[in-house]
Formats: structure tokens, sequence, C-alpha cells
């Protein structure tokens, strides 16, 4: 039994490293008001929105000795711009994606300054069917 939850490109969410406690998905489909005179508005699905998901969890940063470099390196993965393969921990490839947002906050410190526990919350969506250019 693998001890990875989900692969973002390079980057692996495990206990050891990152854990999320919660996976929120979010679907959305759009649809426009069409005004009538005289008669309630008619609506017009104009697509679907992408597919979003979000993360939260806890790097506990003195245990497995994993530092604090784990919100760096998944910082970093989104300063790159590009979509990323997205793959389950079983192996369930789920598409690429895009980081839209990380947040961190660092709590319990120990001497020196570094947090001994360090809660994210990051926010992916899907990049679409087609792949080009990542």
């Amino acid at each position: 039994m693998s001890q990875v939850m989900l692969t973002l490109g390079s980057f692996q969410f495990s206990i050891s490293t990152a854990a999320y406690n919660e996976l929120t998905q979010k679907w959305e489909w759009r649809w426009q008001e069409q005004s009538r005179v005289g008669r309630n508005d008619l609506l017009q699905n104009t697509g679907k929105a992408a597919n979003a998901i979000s993360l939260s969890g806890q790097i506990a940063t003195t245990i497995y000795s994993v530092g604090t470099k784990q919100l760096e390196t998944l910082a970093e993965l989104g300063d790159l711009q590009e979509p990323q393969l997205l793959t389950s921990g079983e192996g369930g490839v789920l598409g690429y994606w895009v980081i839209t947002a990380l947040n961190a906050v660092n709590s319990k410190f120990i001497p020196g300054g570094d947090p001994k526990r360090q809660s994210f919350t990051m926010e992916l969506k899907y990049y679409g069917d087609d792949l080009q250019n990542p």
C-alpha cells in the first residue's frame, strides 16, 4: 500500500511530506440570463467552467525531518506557471491541472524561529482536455 496520497507534477503529497486533511472538488456550469419583455428571463447555457480542487492540510516539520521546504517546493511548482500532471496515490491519471493559489500559516515555533506546524490550502484548476505547449 502506497503512502502517496496524490502527485502533482514532481511533488508527492504524503504523510511524510505534506498531507492534506480535506480535498474539496467543485464543478460549475455557466448559465447566462437573457432578458425577455413581459416574461421571465430565459437561461442559456454558455458552457462548463474548469473543475476545481481545493486541498487543505498540515505539515509537521519536525516529524520525518521534512523541515520547512515543502511549501517552498509547492510555490516553486506554481511559479513554473505550467500545467502539471495530477495522479492519485493508486496511479489513476486525473489530467493536467494548474496551481491558482497557495496559502500557508506557520505556528508552534521552536527556538530559532522555525515552525513546528505549517497549515496550507492549495487551489487547483483543471487545465483542459488538450495540452499544447505546457
